[in-house]
């Protein structure tokens, strides 16, 4: 399913309610997850740096990011290695809070993916400065007729690890900062993602004609005649899954037949070909707000594939007959050929069978919007049915981009999600499902896609930080149930979506594998995805087996373990994916904001880091971050990070606060937006609701470093006779320039530090607020 170019994780429970109890924790300290380590192990692994941090983490060789599964290295122990080097390191303890650290003995390679970088020419030759914030160090370059001074430019490292300066070679142009959708290239460069597919490949597509052929359709299933309708997004161009609905008579016992018309990718991509390694290689397609970097290429994926209104189009269809009571009667798989008879936005079904519009209804005719009345008398009945097994009515936050006609980010908002959404997506759930059973009763190995119960100690956390909003009971347990009531009484609330991702985050992550352990997410013991192979290559996998299942095809005797490679490939290709996808989020954040310093929005406090209070912005609806130093008073979180304390336990700012923030900072170096508060809805020592004004002397840029208390000079007393000179331990100091660099490349191992100067252009607000920099006293109106 196209679902605005993301699919949209909806995490649920375990099947049955005495296993979904999670057991309270022990009050001794919590077990480790994860591997364990002896003292003085050696192992290898990836050195990941940290940006404008001191020292960086290692990744043992064949894991993948997991919270606080990287161990920890001090700057004095890296042995001179950069980010992306594999190293040897061993471990050398543990720090004061019971986290594995190491120390790096020797650098065994240089990575081998081109870096995107900045180019520029200096009076002593060309460098190179990586676009990577964990990558500090300066690369130098030969001269190189690919690209011009200040050029975005892809490098290779020379991987000689004797070179006292960081060498490298330029091997592609990627364009000028000025460039319209820059970000999206550097971004792809960034995380080495694939964006131009090989010859052999499109050799391999030459020959397909530009329509189904009837040679084709023969000895499938001709479904042509049925109303079959898609529901996506209006900018979406494929469109991988459609439906169709027949109900049963009552004289018949009633129910209904839910068709279910996957785009049968599988058809042209044939197994071990070009085309299909390129497909693997990949494992899905990136979603930008404004640009998609397909699995497939478009002459499959926005056409030949696509399910597109009006034409034939080639499908795998799940038939599946539900009984009135939602039990699946039968269910059946075929090779199918279909002719959409409508393509629909998920806005279009809304406007027609929610809102009942007499114009959208006499628009699509009786016989779609009879269809759509139908598919959501029988999708909320699957929704009932699927919170009774234990799901958690959630969702996460998406964030939808509005461009302008250039092509540039002018505004940002929440992603409505309406009833036509859950419809497409228990339909899809649905027709998943089956196809995992079908595998499983007749023990043919596939991809499964799993996800394992949720860690105990997490949950309780979870549940503590909803204790300290008063919405759970001291001794309440946190079962599906419970969770249910608690997001019902958030819902549309300030603390939606902060206990909605912390709730996500208490989970354990979803992937795929060829070992069946079942989805506790979403209370199903057989479960696997097969309803959007044009953009994620399991789902391709699934097509390609269940038809040689139904063709009686002899299938390899090594099937488990191939499908177990590709499952972890997958999975890894997913997780890329997603970073990938939010780091250009947060690119088009930097680009919206950028116009906007100087300018107040209103918002709530949505997080804290240790030196960071995060708020999300009514509109746009991004998120800034404030930096704890610039509220003055001394500010600490408590245990669980849900509210700041400061003004000696004076003033309280806890998540959900209203706020208002002044934009004072655009960093596209760390793709952050800093602000500095103006004014906060806090609760004073007492908890009384009062207006806080924080104590500033200026705006504070916000940096992954902590703010160093800066000596003043005192003031003449003429000055400050009625007000309170603020302690200098209230004021944090700014730094708004990196120190300067040396023109020449240095000659120890490491390079000397950037300046801001050497990076694209970041865009700080110097001059500190107008007006009063002094908040009233708790419990004190302002004059």
């Amino acid at each position: 399913m196209t679902n605005h170019g993301k699919s949209r994780f909806i995490p649920k429970s375990t099947s049955r309610a005495a296993d979904r109890r999670p057991a309270r924790p022990k009050e001794s300290a919590p077990p480790k997850t994860g591997p364990t380590y002896r003292d003085f192990e050696t192992f290898e692994a990836t050195y990941l740096g940290q940006p404008e941090g001191t020292g960086g983490f290692l990744r043992p060789i064949g894991l993948t990011k997991a919270a606080k599964m990287d161990i920890l290295v001090d700057w004095r122990e890296t042995h001179d290695a950069i980010h992306g080097d594999r190293v040897q390191a061993e471990i050398s303890g543990e720090t004061g809070e019971g986290r594995v650290k190491a120390r790096i003995l020797k650098i065994l390679s240089r990575s081998t993916d081109p870096l995107p970088a900045h180019l520029q020419k200096q009076e002593w030759g060309w460098r190179a400065i990586p676009i990577e914030p964990r990558m500090s160090q300066i690369i130098a370059v030969p001269e190189t007729n690919l690209a011009q001074d200040g050029d975005f430019v892809a490098v290779v490292l020379d991987p000689d690890l004797a070179s006292k300066q960081l060498r490298g070679t330029v091997v592609a142009r990627l364009g000028k900062s000025t460039d319209l959708k820059i970000e999206n290239k550097l971004t792809a460069a960034l995380f080495n993602l694939r964006t131009e597919f090989p010859a052999a490949v499109m050799n391999e597509l030459a020959p397909f004609p530009t329509s189904i052929s009837e040679e084709w359709t023969k000895g499938r299933e001709d479904l042509r005649n049925l109303v079959i309708v898609t529901v996506d997004p209006p900018t979406a161009k494929d469109f991988d899954d459609a439906i169709s609905l027949e109900v049963l008579p009552d004289n018949e016992g009633g129910g209904w037949i839910l068709g279910v018309h996957i785009a049968d990718v599988s058809h042209y991509v044939k197994e071990g070909g070009p085309l299909d390694q390129e497909a693997n290689l990949r494992g899905t397609s990136v979603y930008f707000p404004d640009e998609v970097i397909p699995m497939i290429p478009d002459r499959l994926s926005g056409d030949l594939c696509s399910l597109r209104e009006g034409v034939d189009r080639l499908t795998m269809t799940a038939w599946m007959t539900i009984s009135p009571e939602l039990e699946i009667v039968e269910t059946r798989f075929t090779e199918s050929v279909i002719h959409s008879t409508k393509r629909l936005t998920y806005d279009e079904v809304k406007e027609a069978s929610l809102d009942l519009s007499p114009r959208k209804r006499a628009e699509l005719g009786e016989a779609v919007c009879e269809l759509l009345d139908q598919c959501l008398v029988l999708s909320r009945q699957l929704t009932t049915k699927r919170m009774d097994r234990g799901a958690l009515a959630f969702e996460s936050e998406e964030i939808e981009f509005i461009f302008d006609d250039e092509g540039r980010p002018v505004d940002a908002r929440k992603y409505a999600h309406h009833e036509a959404h859950t419809m497409i997506e228990e339909f899809m759930l649905f027709a998943n499902e089956a196809v995992a059973r079908f595998f499983t009763r007749k023990k043919i190995p596939t991809i499964y896609r799993i996800h394992d119960e949720p860690d105990p100690v997490k949950l309780e956390t979870f549940a503590e930080i909803a204790r300290t909003f008063n919405l759970l009971r001291v001794n309440e347990v946190p079962t599906p149930e419970v969770l249910n009531a608690l997001l019902d009484k958030i819902r549309g609330g300030p603390l939606e979506v902060m206990l909605n991702t912390m709730l996500l985050r208490s989970l354990k992550r979803a992937e795929y594998s060829a070992d069946n352990i079942g989805h506790s997410g979403l209370a199903l013991q057989d479960y696997l995805h097969f309803t959007s192979p044009i953009r994620r290559y399991p789902d391709l996998i699934v097509h390609r087996y269940l038809r040689k299942v139904l063709r009686g095809e002899k299938l390899p005797e090594t099937l488990h373990a191939q499908m177990a490679l590709i499952a972890k490939q997958a999975s890894d290709a997913e997780q890329k994916s997603t970073e990938a996808e939010r780091e250009n989020d947060r690119w088009k954040t930097c680009l919206l904001m950028k116009p906007k310093i100087g300018r107040r929005f209103s918002g709530r406090i949505q997080g804290f880091s240790p030196k960071v209070a995060f708020v999300r912005l009514d509109a746009p609806f991004v998120e800034v971050g404030v930096p704890l130093g610039a509220l003055g008073g001394n500010f600490f979180l408590d245990e669980n990070r849900t509210k700041a304390t400061g003004m000696k336990g004076q003033v309280v700012l806890s998540i959900g606060d209203a706020v208002k923030v002044e934009i004072i900072g655009v960093d596209e170096d760390l793709r952050r937006v800093s602000a500095w508060v103006a004014e906060a809805t806090a609760s004073d020592a007492k908890g009384k609701p009062y207006t806080f004004v924080p104590t500033l002397a200026g705006p504070a840029t916000l940096r992954e470093t902590d703010f160093v208390p800066e000596r003043r000079a005192p003031k003449p007393a003429a000055r400050v006779r009625n007000e309170a000179r603020p302690h200098s331990s209230e004021t944090p100091r700014r730094s708004l320039e990196r120190p300067a660099r040396t023109e020449k490349p240095a000659r120890t191992g490491k390079p000397p530090a950037r300046s801001r100067d050497d990076r694209p252009a970041s865009t700080t607000r110097s001059k500190p607020p107008k007006g009063t920099v002094r908040g009233p006293k708790p419990g004190k109106k302002r004059g």
